[in-house]
């Protein structure tokens, strides 16, 4: 964070629950997609989306669970825009079939799904399958969707500067439904096929945010480790699981940085969270995690700052940045010793534009790779 910079800070917490930060924001109108929707907080993201009444696609390895999520978002929210759809991140093909079958704009995208702490694995390519998985199945779907986010930033963009102009005589209101008109949506269009739902209208009501929005979910262990860019593999040094899971989650805030210098001139702002402590199945390859002073969350408060980063006017515009607890996270000069600052805290070089810079070209070229 630049020094000059002013800490973004809101009046939610580490209290806070994901309904609470997205009360009384409206999100009709808008088309989101979480990935690793069918658990954890990803459960509860979707949910608090959905309850707010954007358009919600599930994006899952397992299909029948991700069904049973959707109905039961259905059963809580009252919203049936839900939809399930395959998507295996260590898979590039997977990803390229999601991408290839999805139509219209997308408004929010929010790489949730991970995996924490693997016993050594390889990709086919490979790759680390903590990397592949955390880092470069998102990289490589959000490349895929850019045009999808862009074409709701820019449309968002359009609306909130034809809702600003003043109607002169030379001037006229958009017809309702339009795609010019005021803020509102337009019609939405028809189910689409594979899971998929068909185009939707212009951005929602008045109050919702402008911008499309990527959300990066990383976590505090990024101060474990940097990328490491001669081995990020682990083909020299001896695997360590929790190593090669900060390595993955510094990944992750190095693309929202990369993400939102490049894609910010087309509407589209990226940011990077960690959700916090909380007991879920992602730490299944850890065992019961001992942190003394640390606040353990629900699901819900574990999808706030998510919500928060997804949907909440109050960042309008805000991007390339790192939060924790719903606010952004202070930098640290080394990893805490206290396990509570640690949680809140955000290395330099997860920050670094240059490193930024060098994991977006390292990833484009394996994935370009045959």
């Amino acid at each position: 964070m630049d020094p000059k910079e002013t800490r973004i800070t809101t009046p939610f917490d580490v209290r806070s629950t994901a309904a609470e930060v997205i009360d009384g924001v409206d999100l009709s109108g808008r088309r989101a997609v979480v990935t690793g929707a069918a658990s954890g907080i990803g459960i509860e993201t979707a949910r608090a989306l959905a309850g707010a009444g954007a358009e919600v696609t599930l994006a899952v390895r397992n299909l029948e669970a991700g069904a049973r999520v959707a109905e039961d978002i259905t059963a809580t929210t009252g919203n049936k825009r839900l939809h399930v759809a395959h998507l295996d991140l260590a898979d590039r093909a997977s990803v390229a079939a999601f991408a290839d079958g999805w139509d219209g704009p997308l408004h929010i995208l929010v790489n949730n799904a991970g995996v924490m702490a693997l016993p050594e694995g390889r990709t086919p390519e490979g790759w680390d399958r903590q990397f592949a998985v955390n880092h470069l199945g998102h990289f490589a779907l959000a490349r895929a969707l850019h045009g999808a986010l862009a074409a709701a930033g820019s449309a968002a963009a359009a609306a909130s500067a034809a809702a600003a102009r003043p109607l002169g005589p030379a001037a006229s209101a958009a017809s309702p439904g339009s795609a010019g008109s005021a803020g509102f949506p337009g019609s939405a269009g028809s189910a689409g096929s594979a899971g998929f739902p068909g185009s939707a209208g212009s951005p929602g009501t008045p109050g919702t945010p402008a911008s499309a929005r990527i959300v990066v979910v990383s976590s505090a262990a990024h101060l474990r480790s940097p990328v490491v860019f001669d081995d990020l593999h682990f083909d020299y040094r001896p695997y360590e699981p929790m190593l090669a899971y900060g390595q993955s989650k510094t990944a992750n805030v190095l693309f929202a940085v990369g993400a939102n210098a490049r894609w910010a001139g087309d509407g589209i702002v990226v940011n990077a969270l960690s959700p916090g402590g909380i007991r879920t199945n992602l730490q299944r390859h850890v065992g019961d995690i001992a942190a003394p002073g640390v606040v353990w969350k629900t699901p819900e408060q574990g999808a706030a700052t998510s919500v928060l980063l997804a949907g909440s006017p109050l960042l309008e515009g805000v991007g390339g940045r790192y939060f924790a607890d719903c606010a952004e996270a202070e930098p640290v000069s080394r990893r805490p010793e206290d396990l509570t600052a640690m949680m809140v805290g955000v290395a330099p070089y997860a920050l670094d534009p240059e490193g930024a810079d060098r994991l977006w070209a390292t990833s484009e070229r394996l994935l370009a790779a045959d």
